[in-house]
């Protein structure tokens, strides 16, 4: 609780990953010989935190492709 009374909400891992843009349970995997449903969510938040967000990372790729295309590469 914080100084006003109120509670703060944590993100969920699956909220997580629809921020980043991955798919539900994206990082819902097995975990050190346990089952994927017994995956903690400390690994998860890590892994959504390391990762970069697919609609941002899709974008920058087609500037790239834009600006690359019609240039011609010498190979030596």
């Amino acid at each position: 609780m914080d100084s006003s009374g109120y509670i703060v909400r944590r993100l969920t891992p699956r909220e997580c990953e629809r921020l980043q843009g991955f798919p539900d349970d994206w990082t819902l995997i097995p975990y050190r010989g346990k089952p994927a449903e017994e995956c903690p969510d400390g690994p998860r938040y890590k892994a959504i935190g390391n990762s970069m967000a697919v609609p941002v990372m899709k974008w920058i790729m087609g500037r790239m492709d834009e600006q690359l295309k019609g240039k011609q590469w010498v190979v030596s």
